[in-house]
């Protein structure tokens, strides 16, 4: 009996995911069966399992820079002792100024990679050395930070870390600074340098009458520490200049650019835009790929065979003629792509390479040029259908989930796979690249979301709490945190260090199929099944509910709701040039 329930629940998931994909209503045709709330022994293990690993207090480290405590510490008190014994005074007062923003920093860093007893106890060591007012207001107000979470709900610690911190060095001082560097720099100790620290070239002395008039006009920020205004305050014009417009704009009213797709609410299935904003390629379930030329783009269909992107895996010789010559232009203009042999379910341009990827049923992903249309390469490795796709930072990797419950991991110039990523019990239906591109996250029918090590394909986490199957992924571009949507109508929060699930946005009406951070960090985009977009205002939901606060929203709070008039939405994406939404839809 417990076999055959775990088999029909595996049909019936299989069964609801096919039919959402295909924008099927929920109606008589169809109808869910009811919640089975006894437990199999699978399942036992999975709950066991994930519920171990979210209470562990390994953090994963999203920096580029994995901290090493004792040598770190070892060479912030290297840098101190060359500091000191530097002979020319002068010299040695300006490099003075780097220790202080450089230790709070490095404080900040060991938290943020989970040394929190090794970041207190170098907090506690070099603190005392630090005796201005400013300083010691501002580390006092660092000594209450114990988590990445607390520096959000912190004003001066946040601009602190999200500004470079400004040190006036002559140039003397800074070839000083560049030949200790070369011979004794710590990798963290140059990164937060470069990242936290903007070295200003200082001006020379002005001599009048032989007094000698130093322009050291030092002045508190908000930041919480001294600041020193470059020149004649052209920059911190320009930086309050940049913060009013950013006020204003997480004020007004979003737009979003729609596009939509006419005449084929039936068949179409996917849909992207390119970086360029200057073409359209959407997916049908009749196995075509169009593609739209935007705006002042014309497509032009060749005449002849063009030259191609070198792909070691380029597979021309391997097409015969007909099927080189099978490109047409339907009578909207779209250039068709065959090719595929069954529903096209995910798209994704590669601009540097003009390269359309796309994944089908077939269980094939294909790489189309876009200087003549043609099949540049064929990369096989699932054994069922390929339901969604992503590519890496810099478009150096592609994932691909399926059917089969496995993701794979691609480069372009290999036909093969090169990690395959197994464990969830039902199809993937989604899969998202971190923003550093050292891990990905997948979801799933099974209702986890798992978090997946690129470079070894190794599992690093398991996230429960979702009702439903998932459909939608999505990272802040930070890196701190996940978004996760799908079947249950609402949006789930995890913070990636501390493995808590922050809160729930509800409000949709239907199953969220697309999903999407903005690139400020201030919005998450969502879009139902019913064509209805949301904009939810994530950072204010993330601040109150690390302070303990409810999480029901007040008025202000409120997202934004768009009546988008379009049967189903097919992509949701934030345009990384103008932080712009585009929206693509059916009508």
């Amino acid at each position: 009996m417990k076999m055959k329930r775990l088999k029909s629940e595996a049909i019936s998931a299989t069964v609801e995911s096919y039919l959402k994909r295909r924008h099927y209503q929920d109606n008589d045709v169809y109808c869910k069966s009811d919640h089975s709330y006894s437990q199999s022994s699978d399942q036992m293990i999975l709950n066991a399992t994930a519920e171990c690993s979210t209470s562990r207090d390994n953090s994963i480290v999203f920096s580029a820079i994995t901290i090493d405590v004792n040598t770190t510490d070892q060479s912030f008190q290297r840098l101190k002792k060359w500091i000191n014994i530097i002979v020319n005074e002068k010299i040695k007062l300006e490099l003075q100024g780097l220790l202080y923003p450089l230790f709070c920093h490095l404080y900040l860093e060991m938290l943020h990679s989970g040394n929190r007893q090794a970041a207190i106890q170098f907090l506690k060591t070099y603190q005392n050395e630090f005796i201005s007012d400013t300083e010691k207001d501002f580390l006092e107000e660092l000594s209450s930070v114990f988590s990445i979470q607390d520096i959000e709900l912190r004003p001066l610690v946040n601009a602190f870390r999200t500004r470079k911190y400004k040190v006036d060095l002559s140039e003397a001082a800074q070839i000083c600074l560049r030949q200790y560097l070369t011979k004794y720099g710590h990798v963290i100790i140059m990164e937060i340098l470069n990242r936290h620290v903007a070295i200003i070239t200082k001006a020379n002395n002005s001599q009048i009458d032989g007094e000698v008039y130093e322009e050291n006009c030092y002045e508190t920020t908000i930041n919480g520490h001294v600041e020193q205004p470059s020149g004649i305050g052209v920059d911190r014009e320009m930086r309050e200049l940049q913060e009013a417009i950013r006020l204003m704009r997480n004020n007004t009213h979003h737009p979003i650019k729609l596009f939509t797709v006419k005449n084929a609410i039936e068949n179409a299935s996917c849909g992207v835009i390119a970086p360029k904003m200057d073409k359209l390629a959407v997916g049908f379930s009749t196995a075509e790929i169009r593609l739209w030329g935007i705006g002042d783009t014309v497509l032009v269909q060749p005449n002849n065979k063009q030259s191609f992107v070198p792909l070691s895996c380029n597979i021309s010789q391997l097409f015969n003629c007909e099927e080189q010559e099978n490109i047409t232009r339907n009578e909207g203009g779209a250039i068709i792509l065959r090719g595929h042999t069954d529903v096209v379910h995910d798209l994704r341009f590669i601009p540097q390479a003009e390269i359309l990827l796309s994944v089908s049923s077939d269980r094939d992903m294909r790489a189309w040029r876009l200087n003549d249309y043609s099949c540049a390469a064929v990369y096989n490795g699932h054994n069922y259908p390929i339901w969604c796709m992503d590519t890496s930072t810099f478009d150096l990797y592609t994932a691909t989930g399926s059917h089969d419950r496995t993701a794979k991991l691609w480069s372009l110039d290999r036909t093969f796979p090169l990690r395959i990523f197994a464990g969830h019990f039902l199809d993937i239906n989604c899969i998202k690249f971190h923003p550093n591109a050292r891990y990905l996250a997948t979801g799933s029918a099974d209702k986890t979301v798992r978090l997946w090590a690129k470079d070894d394909g190794n599992l690093v986490r398991v996230y429960v709490g979702a009702q439903s199957t998932i459909y939608a992924l999505a990272f802040s571009p930070d890196g701190k945190y996940l978004a996760a949507a799908g079947d249950d109508k609402s949006i789930s929060i995890w913070d990636l260090a501390s493995n808590a699930l922050l809160t729930e946005l509800k409000g949709h009406k239907d199953t969220v199929m697309n999903m999407d951070w903005s690139l400020d960090g201030q919005y998450i985009a969502s879009a139902s099944i019913d064509g209805i977009v949301r904009l939810w205002p994530t950072k204010t939901f993330i601040a109150s509910l690390n302070g303990g606060q409810s999480s029901a929203m007040s008025q202000t709070e409120a997202p934004q709701v768009y009546q988008t008039c379009c049967s189903s939405i097919l992509s949701l994406n934030y345009h990384k040039k103008n932080n712009s939404l585009i929206c693509i839809g059916t009508a």
